[in-house]
């Protein structure tokens, strides 16, 4: 029988987002039926929030959930289990299969992953990974997308044992990237920002120096730490305009430089592909969430991924556009995370 959720909806208005309670459908046979405990809240849903929808659409591209029943064919999960939901498939080559949503206004549209804001949602299997039932379910969210992209990249760059790297923006994927390049061996971590909040943050994620400089003040700055340039730089600046970005320029001879972002529209997706033209940047590998997810759990039991440091805000559902209205305003240090509440 279909499933009652109350969902968060970007209807088309600007910077507005109703809650709705639907209807969702029965699983086909890809797809499970989920009870959300978390979403993360990430730039690319406040991309999609600033500009007009030609659908309605559910935000949401991470977060954790229980699986409340499964479809004939389903076999990564069984009902019962806590999942990780990412927008990353671990079943490549198989389209998926997408669950049909009528909204409030009689609209039907087919909701594409992860559509995490709300207290249930139906997904293909393809998009989950179960996981242990962790104390802080929650704060895990952020393993769906921002953390586990930060993994892809620090291992596209190719960050060792002693290998020195700069982070520009410190926000939750900054700190995420600094912690993962902390993981991965690198000596020494240079942090930029402007905010001195993010900076002690990006310490206590492994940064070794901090800097409040603006872009080009910064690079000049890692100049005169790092004669002949930094190992890797990451661009973990959450908007795409070319201007003011530090580009190649800090980075050694056959050194690596990648821009860490999540485009939430087709514009903003556009202007990524020019931030990277413009300054020599590379984008990271996709992941392979089967391999890599285990990878971020041993991360969290050992200290090395401080899901504490990097989720600094959790709302509820009710908050989101006070959520989302704090993010553009810069006012979340980290990662917002929003917890919700089963639907009764």
């Amino acid at each position: 029988m279909p499933t009652t959720a109350r969902v968060v909806v970007l209807e088309g208005d600007y910077g507005v987002c109703a809650i709705q309670e639907l209807e969702l459908p029965d699983p086909t046979p890809h797809q499970a039926v989920l009870e959300t405990y978390a979403a993360g809240i990430e730039h690319g849903q406040l991309h999609q929030v600033e500009e007009p929808q030609d659908l309605p659409l559910i935000p949401g591209a991470e977060g954790t959930a229980r699986v409340l029943a499964v479809g004939s064919g389903v076999t990564r999960v069984a009902v019962g289990d806590v999942v990780l939901v990412t927008p990353w498939s671990a079943v490549p080559g198989r389209e998926p299969e997408l669950p049909l949503v009528e909204f409030d206004d009689g609209t039907e549209t087919e909701v594409a992953p992860a559509g995490m804001w709300g207290t249930n949602l139906v997904i293909d299997e393809q998009f989950l990974v179960p996981i242990p039932n962790l104390p802080d379910k929650e704060g895990a969210a952020i393993l769906g997308n921002t953390a586990l992209v930060a993994l892809s990249a620090v291992r596209t760059a190719g960050v060792g044992e002693g290998d020195t790297v700069a982070v520009f923006g410190c926000a939750g994927a900054g700190l995420s990237t600094i912690a993962a390049a902390a993981a991965a061996g690198a000596g020494a971590i240079i942090a930029v920002a402007r905010e001195d909040e993010r900076l002690e943050a990006a310490t206590a994620a492994g940064a070794t120096e901090t800097l409040n400089l603006s872009a080009a003040a910064a690079v000049e700055r890692i100049a005169e730490l790092v004669p002949g340039g930094v190992d890797h730089l990451f661009d973990c600046v959450y908007e795409f305009e070319t201007a003011s970005r530090p580009g190649h320029t800090p980075v050694r001879d056959g050194g690596s430089a990648l821009a860490i972002a999540a485009p939430g529209t087709g514009d903003r997706r556009a202007e990524l592909d020019d931030l990277v033209a413009a300054a020599g940047y590379a984008l990271p590998d996709p992941p392979n969430p089967d391999a890599d997810v285990p990878e971020l759990l041993a991360r969290i039991e050992d200290g090395r991924l401080p899901i504490p440091t990097i989720v600094t805000f959790r709302c509820t559902i009710e908050q989101v556009n006070e959520a989302t209205a704090m993010l553009e305003a810069g006012d979340v240090v980290g990662q917002a995370v929003m917890v919700i509440e089963p639907l009764r």
